[in-house]
């Protein structure tokens, strides 16, 4: 069998919203059996689901409004109702900063957060996968598992400000995922682009939201 970094493109991921990344580690501990038939991941992978699907929505409230639940679909925020809806969080929800011209598409599910910046015209839920996505996922251990990803073969990892460790796969470069010493949670940030996702890392523009 091959070895780690095999990556897979589901045609169906349960628990994914459309165009969503997946954290690269989540499946670094569990059993084989324990994991889904279509996400045949080698200790470790990385997926881009492409196929809409329903996922939980959590309620939003900011001031005297509330967003939607939108009956288990994404929906677009505003940037207020992003950091009303972090400081609801018990870990740290990143994003890429305001961007003029973009949509904010938030997803929730199984203490997962994704936020996704639509162009305009551009409706939540769409299911293309060429936008830009900050993923970030509560997971125990998650500097430790990234430190064994970047042992594997394919991986490649660098050092980022505040301690932090890089780390992505070469066979993958569109998707960057970061976390820091004692943190419990990892940070994915797609792009279509192979070197943009690394960027963003790089210049400090993925931080977590204002709370």
């Amino acid at each position: 069998m091959s070895q780690d970094f095999s990556p897979t493109r589901p045609t169906q991921e349960p628990n994914q919203p459309a165009g969503m990344p997946v954290p690269m580690t989540e499946h670094l501990a569990a059993p084989v059996r324990q994991r889904p038939q279509h996400l045949t991941l080698l200790v470790l992978g990385v997926a881009v689901a492409v196929a809409a699907v329903v996922v939980a929505w959590l309620l939003l409230r900011s001031g005297s409004s509330s967003t939607p639940a939108a009956n288990g679909h994404p929906i677009l925020v505003s940037q207020a109702q992003l950091a009303h809806f972090a400081n609801g969080l018990d870990y740290p929800m990143y994003w890429a900063g305001p961007k003029t011209g973009y949509s904010y598409e938030l997803t929730a599910a199984d203490r997962r957060t994704w936020v996704r910046y639509l162009p305009a015209g551009v409706s939540a839920g769409d299911p293309r996968s060429n936008f830009l996505v900050v993923g970030t996922y509560r997971q125990p251990h998650s500097y430790a598992n990234l430190l064994r990803a970047a042992s594997r073969p394919g991986g490649v990892s660098r050092k980022i400000g505040g301690d932090g460790l890089m780390v992505y796969s070469s066979s993958q470069p569109t998707s960057v995922y970061f976390s820091y010493p004692g943190a419990d949670y990892q940070v994915e940030v797609y792009t279509h682009s192979t070197k943009t996702a690394r960027s963003l890392v790089e210049a400090g523009t993925i931080t977590p939201i204002a709370r």
